[in-house]
Protein backbone atom coordinates (compact mmCIF):
# COMPACT_ATOMS: atom_id res chain seq x y z
CA UNK A 1 0.00 0.00 0.00
CA UNK A 2 2.93 2.02 0.95
CA UNK A 3 4.45 1.48 -2.50
CA UNK A 4 4.27 4.15 -5.29
CA UNK A 5 3.15 1.57 -7.82
CA UNK A 6 0.06 0.92 -5.84
CA UNK A 7 -0.63 4.67 -5.36
CA UNK A 8 -0.41 6.06 -8.17
CA UNK A 9 -2.71 2.96 -9.79
CA UNK A 10 -5.13 4.23 -7.26
CA UNK A 11 -5.17 7.90 -7.56
CA UNK A 12 -4.92 7.85 -11.71
CA UNK A 13 -8.26 6.40 -11.78
CA UNK A 14 -10.13 8.82 -9.92
CA UNK A 15 -11.38 11.96 -10.81
CA UNK A 16 -8.61 15.05 -10.91
CA UNK A 17 -8.23 16.73 -7.28
CA UNK A 18 -9.42 14.18 -5.89
CA UNK A 19 -7.53 11.91 -2.89
CA UNK A 20 -7.91 8.45 -2.18
CA UNK A 21 -8.04 7.12 1.83
CA UNK A 22 -7.32 3.67 2.08
CA UNK A 23 -9.24 1.78 4.55
CA UNK A 24 -7.61 -1.16 6.40
CA UNK A 25 -10.23 -3.58 8.02
CA UNK A 26 -9.14 -5.63 10.74
CA UNK A 27 -11.01 -8.32 13.02
CA UNK A 28 -9.88 -10.86 15.47
CA UNK A 29 -12.36 -13.44 17.51
CA UNK A 30 -12.09 -11.94 20.56
CA UNK A 31 -13.60 -14.30 24.15
CA UNK A 32 -16.46 -12.33 25.83
CA UNK A 33 -16.08 -14.03 29.49
CA UNK A 34 -13.38 -16.09 31.04
CA UNK A 35 -15.73 -18.40 32.57
CA UNK A 36 -17.53 -19.46 29.45
CA UNK A 37 -14.98 -20.46 26.72
CA UNK A 38 -18.19 -20.40 24.26
CA UNK A 39 -19.05 -16.77 24.18
CA UNK A 40 -16.90 -14.86 21.64
CA UNK A 41 -17.22 -12.20 19.15
CA UNK A 42 -15.57 -10.77 15.96
CA UNK A 43 -15.06 -7.08 16.49
CA UNK A 44 -14.08 -5.42 13.09
CA UNK A 45 -12.09 -2.27 13.48
CA UNK A 46 -11.62 0.69 10.81
CA UNK A 47 -8.41 2.43 10.05
CA UNK A 48 -6.89 4.66 7.63
CA UNK A 49 -3.39 3.92 5.72
CA UNK A 50 -2.05 7.66 5.52
CA UNK A 51 -1.78 6.92 9.14
CA UNK A 52 1.52 6.70 9.89
CA UNK A 53 1.70 2.89 11.24
CA UNK A 54 3.41 3.98 14.24
CA UNK A 55 0.54 5.74 14.86
CA UNK A 56 -2.40 3.26 14.07
CA UNK A 57 -0.83 0.87 16.73
CA UNK A 58 -1.14 3.15 19.68
CA UNK A 59 -4.47 2.87 21.39
CA UNK A 60 -3.38 6.30 22.91
CA UNK A 61 -3.63 7.56 19.67
CA UNK A 62 -7.41 6.96 18.71
CA UNK A 63 -6.48 6.13 15.11
CA UNK A 64 -8.39 2.84 14.81
CA UNK A 65 -12.39 2.43 15.18
CA UNK A 66 -14.53 -0.27 16.44
CA UNK A 67 -17.23 -0.68 13.21
CA UNK A 68 -19.14 -3.67 14.28
CA UNK A 69 -19.23 -7.11 15.29
CA UNK A 70 -19.24 -10.11 12.80
CA UNK A 71 -21.41 -12.83 13.41
CA UNK A 72 -19.14 -15.85 15.37
CA UNK A 73 -21.66 -18.24 12.94
CA UNK A 74 -19.46 -19.45 9.91
CA UNK A 75 -22.85 -19.41 7.50
CA UNK A 76 -23.18 -15.65 8.67
CA UNK A 77 -20.17 -14.42 8.67
CA UNK A 78 -19.56 -13.27 5.04
CA UNK A 79 -23.00 -11.93 5.23
CA UNK A 80 -22.09 -9.71 8.57
CA UNK A 81 -18.76 -8.07 6.61
CA UNK A 82 -21.42 -7.10 3.73
CA UNK A 83 -23.46 -5.37 5.91
CA UNK A 84 -20.86 -3.67 8.05
CA UNK A 85 -19.01 -2.36 4.86
CA UNK A 86 -22.17 -1.57 2.91
CA UNK A 87 -21.51 2.36 3.65
CA UNK A 88 -17.76 1.99 1.86
CA UNK A 89 -18.92 0.36 -1.22
CA UNK A 90 -20.88 3.71 -2.09
CA UNK A 91 -18.59 6.42 -0.85
CA UNK A 92 -15.99 4.60 -2.82
CA UNK A 93 -17.35 4.84 -5.85
CA UNK A 94 -19.35 8.70 -5.32
CA UNK A 95 -16.39 9.98 -3.40
CA UNK A 96 -16.99 11.86 0.12
CA UNK A 97 -16.28 15.84 0.41
CA UNK A 98 -14.43 16.26 3.62
CA UNK A 99 -12.62 19.45 5.36
CA UNK A 100 -9.25 19.32 5.88
CA UNK A 101 -6.65 20.07 7.99
CA UNK A 102 -5.91 23.28 5.69
CA UNK A 103 -9.87 24.04 6.11
CA UNK A 104 -10.17 23.36 2.41
CA UNK A 105 -12.89 20.19 1.36
CA UNK A 106 -11.96 17.67 -0.87
CA UNK A 107 -13.15 15.04 -2.70
CA UNK A 108 -12.07 11.89 -0.64
CA UNK A 109 -12.24 8.09 -2.34
CA UNK A 110 -12.06 5.89 0.30
CA UNK A 111 -11.57 2.57 -0.93
CA UNK A 112 -10.55 -1.20 1.02
CA UNK A 113 -6.93 -1.48 0.66
CA UNK A 114 -6.06 -4.29 3.14
CA UNK A 115 -8.34 -6.51 5.50
CA UNK A 116 -5.73 -7.37 8.30
CA UNK A 117 -7.08 -11.35 10.33
CA UNK A 118 -4.97 -13.92 12.00
CA UNK A 119 -4.80 -17.62 10.54
CA UNK A 120 -8.39 -18.60 11.70
CA UNK A 121 -10.38 -15.82 10.53
CA UNK A 122 -8.01 -15.52 7.42
CA UNK A 123 -9.63 -19.28 6.75
CA UNK A 124 -12.94 -18.11 7.36
CA UNK A 125 -12.64 -15.21 5.02
CA UNK A 126 -11.28 -17.38 1.70
CA UNK A 127 -13.72 -20.45 2.94
CA UNK A 128 -10.65 -22.83 3.26
CA UNK A 129 -10.46 -25.68 5.66
CA UNK A 130 -8.40 -24.07 8.91
CA UNK A 131 -5.18 -26.38 9.84
CA UNK A 132 -4.39 -27.44 5.69
CA UNK A 133 -1.17 -25.66 4.02
CA UNK A 134 -2.10 -25.23 0.10
CA UNK A 135 1.31 -25.71 -0.64
CA UNK A 136 2.01 -29.09 1.69
CA UNK A 137 -1.59 -30.95 1.35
Amino acid sequence: MWSGRWWHAVQDRLPDGASVAPVIIASDKTQLTRFLASKSAYPVYLTLGNIPRAMRRKPGQHACILIGYLSVDKVLFHESLRIILEPLKQAGRTGVEITGGDGLVHLVFPIIACYVADYPEQCLATCSKYGTCPKCK
